[in-house]
């Protein structure tokens, strides 16, 4: 049994951390752009998806330790075909994270660059982890905090200069359902990570109380912060606010006059979260290689125990989006696969017998109703290709099973 070092606070910590990375940064131009006023809507849509999403995955760490997330879970719960869709689903979905983030850099850091400083700063990060020099849950921790204290310094200060505000009636029952999903999907991105801290386990003192208080805490914590930013940005930058491409270092400018701290904050939130996610996605990719769900060299380790060659395949990957993408593109790609992953959670959650339940059936069926119909609202071409990728990837491994049984 691993030592249990953290406390309550530790694992709000992580789940923080996990949270408040590059997303913020940007997906409320977006967001705006597609739900105008709706944008409210998205956000307590997208934080309740990601709430049941949590909610199901805590359910299932509590009985599996194995490393893999609902890879390994939909392993034991559900079945083979399955929990490689799902692993794939997840491969893919953090390549596309891994490219999103790497542009929102870009456009804080070097705005008048396009693809060597995103491209640059991927392979940096790939040759890091290569090297097995990873990222701490303690360095996790103080870039949250980070984070946390320049958007409450951000919001308070925008609350104590006046506007000039005008209010409007919203028409919330005649409100654009498509636009709304879109931007909820957009908004989902900027939560993904969550997840993280129901894979703690043991590593928590007391884990069936505090895991879940850390979860409900940091995420009922980010959403606050996520509601006000919105609102803040709504009120001050207005119309202006779906021509930026960073949203935040606008508002900063609006409010200051300047807006050289938030390239700083923005670019430490990006590399942190792409150097975790490189780190996690190669072993990802190892633990399916372990089981023969993909090519057995991808498991091979150099001497610093680093999954050398799928760290490389995902950067190439990731790079690959920079070049043929945009933002918002990678985030749909993203958002679709890793709600597409959670689907599979909900419902090797459901598979779980009586005893190991915590969370009533009803809730993993409206979870995995809230992924689909927000995962098929990105256009048919996000829809068309990620799919693709997944009958394509299932397509491979019936074939290659079917060869090795002959």
């Amino acid at each position: 049994m691993p030592k249990k070092q953290l406390g309550l606070g530790g694992a709000i910590a992580i789940g923080l951390a996990s949270m408040l990375g590059a997303g913020v940064f940007v997906v409320f131009a977006s967001a705006y752009k597609l739900a105008t006023e709706y944008i409210f809507v998205a956000i307590g849509l997208a934080a309740l998806v990601a709430g049941l999403n949590a909610w199901s995955i805590y359910q299932l760490a509590r009985q599996v330790d194995r490393p893999g997330g609902v890879y390994a879970y939909s392993r034991v719960y559900a079945n083979d075909t399955l929990s490689f869709l799902s692993g794939f689903a997840f491969v893919f979905g953090k390549i596309s994270s891994i490219a999103a983030i790497a542009l929102v850099f870009e456009s804080y850091v070097f705005p008048s660059q396009t693809f060597w400083p995103a491209t640059l700063a991927i392979a940096v990060l790939a040759g890091i982890n290569i090297l097995g020099i990873n990222r701490t849950a303690g360095v996790a921790a103080i870039l949250s905090l980070i984070t946390i204290a320049f958007f409450v310094v951000l919001i308070g200060w925008a609350f104590l200069v006046p506007v000039a505000e005008t209010h409007t009636i919203v028409d919330y029952i005649g409100a654009p359902i498509q636009p709304i999903l879109m931007a909820a999907g957009v908004i989902f991105f900027a939560f993904a990570g969550y997840a993280r801290v129901a894979t703690l386990g043991n590593e928590v003192q007391n884990p069936k109380v505090n895991i879940p208080r850390a979860i409900a805490i940091s995420l009922g914590a980010v959403f606050l912060i996520y509601l006000t930013l919105a609102a803040v940005l709504v009120r001050d930058l207005g119309t202006d606010l779906t021509v930026t491409k960073t949203p935040v270092a606008a508002l900063e400018q609006f409010l200051t006059g300047n807006g050289f701290i938030t390239p700083f904050v923005a670019s430490l939130a990006c590399l942190g979260s792409m150097l975790a996610l490189l780190a996690g996605v190669s072993r990802t990719m190892a633990t399916m290689a372990e089981d023969r769900e993909l090519p057995k060299l991808f498991e091979r380790r150099n001497r610093f125990g680093a999954p050398w060659l799928a760290e490389l395949l995902i950067a190439a990957g990731a790079i690959c989006l920079v070049a043929f993408g945009g933002i918002i593109l990678a985030i749909g790609f993203s958002s679709f696969s890793v709600l597409f992953y959670y689907a599979v959670g909900h419902f090797a959650s459901m598979k779980q017998p009586k005893p190991e339940r915590v969370m009533p059936v009803w809730l993993n069926i409206l979870g995995i109703f809230l992924c689909f119909l927000i995962s098929t609202s990105f256009g048919w071409q996000t829809f068309a290709v990620s799919f693709g990728l997944l009958g394509a990837a299932w397509l491979v491994r019936a074939l290659w099973n079917k060869r090795v049984t002959r």
